[in-house]
């Protein structure tokens, strides 16, 4: 199974379209209807600060795919260098793909030790 992290940034409407693509209902043993998430874990972070006084306008999401994300998410991807959560023992998965994308950054470097 290929796992992918990824954050994503968005409006709550957006989210709220997007949240509908991973989502799944299904009903429990009462009958009554249940929804889930499928193929994936999802942390919403809400509206992460700025500043200690100031909020970001968008929905901080992050999610830990078990199959590939729908394209749809490809355009709220974001790429912080850290951020406020990780899925334990997953954080090699977004580091991989952050320094595929940056590969220059400093968190990506490995230093050369002279002898």
């Amino acid at each position: 199974m290929t796992k992918t992290f990824r954050k994503y940034e968005c409006t709550q409407t957006e989210w709220a379209t997007l949240r509908k693509l991973i989502e799944q209902t299904t009903t429990n043993p009462e009958g009554e209807p249940v929804t889930s998430w499928k193929d994936c874990a999802v942390v919403e972070l809400g509206f992460l600060p700025i500043t200690p006084a100031v909020l970001s306008e968008k929905w901080a999401v992050d999610i830990l795919f078990y199959a590939e994300p729908p394209a749809e998410f490809s355009k709220y991807e974001v790429w912080p260098a850290s951020g406020v959560h990780t899925f334990q023992g997953c954080e090699s998965l977004y580091m991989k793909a952050y320094c595929e994308k940056f590969p220059d950054s400093p968190y990506c470097v490995i230093p050369v030790i002279e002898k």
